[in-house]
């Protein structure tokens, strides 16, 4: 089963800028490490496009990206150009949904900056996709979405190994367990959060992940109507969810990728 655009009240001709966040939060490649993490703490955003001294995109850098310059020890009095991802994949804002989704799926990427021309006007995500669904009664169980066997990590590890396997698996977010039993979630903004809060102390990384994990964790059941998950995250303002029986047995995950890989691409 897949999902159609239109059952959100969207046309796959429409331009990606009527769904897009507009004025879109930017910094510039001549800042230092330390300042685009305090913007991306703020904001909460998980990624930022980087700008040329004369307003052109010339990269973008996210929560992972950090987080893996982090674990290399990178000086982050350095400029941001020195880690972040160039050349980022666009959207140009008279390119239509139909478009970018093609581009969702291709490239793996959580999000493009949308230009008019050189100027950047907007930032399009998965989550802008998926939110044209809240309210809807889509007809899909969230087993026939979510992704089964996440990797899982377990509670008595420390900090510095949960950043370790979160940078060199690239997944955004990690559930825990003790025993066999589900015990919480460490997501990369947890992990930034606290590194950041610790004035970037790598000692602070030998502390046991209690000191990170989330313990009041979101979840929803298999059965549920992917519906159901989708108003979750938006209310709560996260990209996935555990997916647990009814004896808390964690049965999988469900992310706003999950939900975009359904969406029809006619």
């Amino acid at each position: 089963m897949t999902i159609n655009l239109k059952s959100a009240g969207l046309d796959y001709q429409q331009k990606v800028i009527t769904i897009a966040s507009k004025d879109p939060i930017f910094c510039k490649d001549s800042d230092t490490i330390n300042s685009v993490v305090d913007r991306i703490v703020s904001s909460g955003h998980r990624r930022i496009p980087i700008v040329s001294r004369r307003g052109a995109i010339v990269g973008i850098i996210t929560k992972s990206d950090i987080l893996d310059a982090f674990l290399r020890k990178e000086n982050f009095s350095n400029k941001i150009s020195e880690i972040m991802t160039r050349d980022p994949i666009l959207c140009g804002s008279n390119e239509t949904l139909q478009y970018a989704l093609q581009k969702f799926k291709l490239s793996r990427r959580g999000g493009f900056p949308i230009t008019d021309g050189k100027k950047l006007i907007g930032m399009l995500s998965e989550r802008d996709f998926v939110k044209q669904f809240l309210g809807t009664d889509i007809g899909i169980k969230v087993e026939d979405v979510m992704t089964r066997k996440p990797l899982i990590i377990q509670s008595n590890i420390s900090v510095y190994d949960c950043l370790k396997i979160m940078v060199n698996t690239r997944y955004r977010r990690l559930p825990v367990v003790s025993d066999g039993e589900l015990v919480g979630i460490v997501t990369s903004e947890d992990l930034l959060r606290y590194i950041y809060d610790n004035k970037y102390r790598f000692e602070d990384l030998d502390e046991p992940l209690e000191k990170v994990m989330i313990k009041d964790v979101f979840t929803v059941q298999k059965a549920d109507d992917i519906s159901v998950a989708i108003k979750i995250m938006e209310t709560k303002g996260i990209g996935g969810l555990l997916v647990v029986a009814a004896d808390k047995k964690l049965e999988g995950i469900i992310t706003e990728r999950d939900i975009l890989e359904k969406i029809e691409n006619i």
